[in-house]
């Protein structure tokens, strides 16, 4: 007999106790989260399909999902349905997406904090990778990203003016930098993206972390839709909260493909 015909069993069974049948169902729901795929979001699929999956009512899943709650294991969002808990947040593999869309996308609010902001000229090395002229300025930008309240990301970023004229006019506090740089002429189409580990440091306090936790470091530079260089940036991600996917092949011929984490 199959797990789900067991369930179902358990649920028509003469004398079972409600409890017993909401540990089972918790018990089913777990494994189910535990060997399902259910995307970065980590939104699981709505109680109406989960109780026909499960062939259990909606009240008798709502109490198994209330008591995956209480051991900490999912969490319930208004209007939203039901989220894993303290699934790692990154974009999908081979997309590239703004840290406002990947939160759009979880359901999540996004909330922005600048900290600093600077019209300049470049320096040597953002020269050297921007390609600006003599004249030309960028934007630093250094700001604080929260979800739900939470600090997830101290993002240092750094823009190519003369793709975004009249950038360095616009409110950065709870916008998103990629939709602002599109409205402005340059939509990012595709970034160079390198992760590697360090301590927080001195970006502890913004993270709401100790100096000695580690912090997951995104170093990106992006393209425009004409493939010019448009912006630098340096993300520090709370290492709990941030996860990098990549999709690896493998290269014909035997030869090798370099690691995009390495």
């Amino acid at each position: 007999m199959g797990d789900r015909e067991q369930t179902a069993q358990i649920g028509r069974a003469p004398g079972a106790s409600p409890s017993l049948l909401t540990q089972t169902v918790a018990g089913r729901l777990r494994e189910y989260i535990r060997s399902q795929d259910v995307g970065p979001s980590g939104r699981l699929p709505p109680e109406r399909v989960l109780s026909e999956q499960f062939e259990v009512s909606r009240s008798t899943l709502r109490k198994a999902l209330t008591l995956l709650a209480t051991q900490g294991e999912v969490t319930p969002a208004a209007q939203s349905g039901w989220f894993i808990t303290n699934v790692p947040y990154g974009p999908p593999p081979r997309q590239l997406l703004s840290f406002t869309e990947m939160a759009r996308r979880r359901g999540l609010i996004v909330q922005t904090r600048v900290t600093h902001q600077l019209t300049r000229f470049a320096s040597h090395e953002e020269r050297q990778r921007l390609q600006p002229r003599d004249s030309d300025r960028v934007l630093e930008l250094e700001r604080v990203r929260l979800l739900e309240g939470e600090p997830i990301c101290v993002e240092r970023s750094i823009i190519a003016l003369w793709l975004t004229p009249g950038l360095d006019d616009e409110s950065f506090v709870d916008r998103s930098l990629y939709e602002l740089m599109s409205s402005h002429g340059a939509t990012p189409s595709r970034s160079d993206f390198i992760v590697s580990a360090a301590l927080a440091g001195s970006i502890a306090p913004a993270l709401d972390i100790d100096a000695s936790d580690p912090v997951l470091v995104g170093e990106e530079l992006s393209y425009n839709q004409h493939g010019a260089p448009l912006h630098l940036s340096t993300s520090n991600y709370r290492a709990s909260a941030y996860r990098f996917q990549a999709t690896l092949t493998a290269a014909r011929g035997g030869a090798r493909e370099s690691h995009p984490m390495s």
